[in-house]
């Protein structure tokens, strides 16, 4: 699948940028021919419009009942144009118009040939409520980075330490040592917490953050199902334990059908900050909760999410407070 990632921003940012305003909006792609996406009057329909040399004798017909394909004149110019007004599908949707326009634009593909490609492979997962989120991908990237190092090192008895999946409090679990993976795609290592408990140690056991940033590779990195292949190679000598990671990573929300959606390739931006949560380390637990005056009446708070800033804590990625935590494999280790 081409990659769309040059020609269209990430959905989160679209959505921010243009759809959540309300305000209407064409996001010119491409000028002649005309490629453009289009944001009605508050956000009532999204959709793609493609310039064509003559109308068509009808719309094309596709068997989604929620994606609408029309051909339009407009100052008259015939487009084709394709839209969804039901809200739940923008996310999916506008990644379905980002594929029909890498086709169009990179590939030179007709607007109707690269709409009934798409729609082909995109019918099924149309009907669902969303794919896995940017944000999603590369937290589930920074954890399978720490699981591929592991590996490494300990071999298939390593996948027993990836627990967040099945529920735990945290990520992974090293003997009495948890591990909170923390990914982001921004230049500063500020990362989102999910509520009091993300940064609260079990009982009798040492709690550390690994703070990761990556940013896009171009053609070098990983993507999100080239990690999962090379882990699933490492996993190789035992079928057991590659079935327990696949189910792993279905808990957490990867599908190996969806793999061709995930084309972005991810590598380390810098080195791999390892930060024990400590005294001086920004978190919100019960404990500072319960210092909060009690005007504040917080026992009715019922969820926390906020981001911290650890830019400088730590320790770097082959330092030895680090690869005490988190070895590097020996040279030659298969």
């Amino acid at each position: 699948m081409t990659s769309t990632t040059i020609l269209l921003p990430e959905w989160e940012a679209f959505e921010r940028d243009y759809v959540k305003s309300g305000i209407p909006h064409l996001y010119v792609v491409r000028s002649l021919p005309a490629v453009a996406l289009f944001v009605d009057q508050g956000a009532g329909r999204i959709g793609a419009r493609f310039q064509q040399a003559a109308a068509h004798a009808s719309s094309q017909a596709i068997a989604l009942s929620e994606i609408h394909v029309d051909d339009i004149t407009r100052d008259g110019t015939h487009h084709l144009e394709i839209w969804t007004d039901t809200r739940n599908l923008f996310p999916n949707f506008y990644r379905l118009a980002a594929e029909i326009v890498a086709a169009v634009v990179e590939g030179g593909a007709e607007p109707e040939i690269a709409l009934a490609g798409a729609v082909s492979r995109w019918e099924a997962l149309l009907s669902r409520p969303s794919l896995m989120s940017d944000e999603a991908q590369t937290g589930l990237a920074g954890e399978l980075w720490l699981l591929d190092r592991l590996i490494a090192v300990s071999g298939t008895e390593a996948l027993d330490s990836w627990v967040g999946p099945a529920g735990q409090a945290h990520d992974f679990r090293l003997g009495d040592i948890e591990l909170e993976v923390k990914t982001t795609s921004g230049s500063t290592r500020v990362h989102m917490i999910n509520g009091l408990g993300q940064l609260l140690p079990s009982i009798d056991c040492t709690l550390f953050l690994l703070s990761l940033k990556m940013t896009n590779a171009g053609s070098g990195g990983r993507s999100l199902p080239e990690a999962v292949a090379a882990i699933e190679k490492a996993l190789s000598a035992s079928s057991s334990a590659v079935l327990r990671f696949r189910a792993a990573l279905a808990k957490a929300g990867y599908d190996e059908s969806d793999a061709h959606l995930y084309p972005r390739r991810r590598r380390l931006r810098d080195a791999a900050m390892l930060i024990p949560v400590v005294d001086g380390v920004p978190r919100l637990t019960p404990d500072a909760i319960s210092e909060i005056p009690v005007r504040f009446v917080t026992e009715r708070i019922s969820r926390i999410v906020y981001s911290i800033d650890v830019e400088g804590l730590g320790f770097a990625d082959g330092t030895p407070p680090f690869l005490s935590v988190i070895p590097l494999a020996e040279p030659g280790a298969s």
